[in-house]
C-alpha cells in the first residue's frame, strides 16, 4: 500500500498512526526501507532496516497510542525517487501512562513502486531539527 503521491505519504502514514494500525504504517515503507529510530520513542537511535524492522519500529510508535499531526514542506520528484522534507508532532501516552510528545522535522526519500505509488525508502524522522544547523559551514580548503 502506497500513497498516490510522495507529499501525501507523511499524511497517509499519520492516518495510519491515528488509526493505531501498525499494519498500514509499516505498508507505507518499501520492503528493503531504513529508518533511524527516535531516542524518544525508541530509547536510543538506530537505522532500523527491511520490513520486520520496519514493522517493529512502527510497533513502537503505535504503542504510544498516538496523535499525529505532520506538514510536508516541500517535495522534490526525480524519476522514481522523491525527497520531502516534513515537520511532525505526535502526542501519546508514554509506558508510565504519562502523556508525552515527540515533534521533529524529517528528511524522507520515497521510492515510486511499479503500481504507480509512493513509499518510504530511507526516513530520517530528524534529519531536519534545526539543532543541527551550524552558523556557517567550515572552511573548505
Amino acid at each position: 500500500m502506497g500513497a498516490p503521491s510522495p507529499e501525501l505519504c507523511n499524511l497517509w502514514l499519520a492516518r495510519a498512526f491515528n488509526a493505531h494500525d501498525v499494519e498500514a504504517a509499516a505498508a507505507m515503507y518499501h520492503p528493503e526501507a531504513s529508518i533511524i529510530e527516535v531516542d524518544e520513542v525508541h530509547g536510543g537511535t538506530k537505522i532500523a532496516r527491511g520490513a520486520d524492522g520496519i514493522r517493529r519500529t512502527m510497533a513502537a510508535y503505535i504503542g504510544l497510542k498516538p496523535h499525529m499531526d505532520v506538514v510536508t514542506h516541500h517535495t522534490t520528484i526525480a524519476g522514481d525517487f522523491a525527497m520531502t522534507r516534513s515537520q511532525w508532532l505526535i502526542k501519546g501516552i508514554n509506558d508510565d501512562g504519562q502523556p508525552t510528545g515527540v515533534h521533529h522535522h524529517g528528511m524522507e526519500v520515497h521510492r515510486r513502486l511499479p503500481d504507480g505509488t509512493w513509499v518510504f525508502y530511507i526516513d530520517h524522522p530528524f534529519g531536519a531539527d534545526p539543532g543541527w544547523a551550524a552558523d556557517a559551514p567550515p572552511h573548505t580548503e
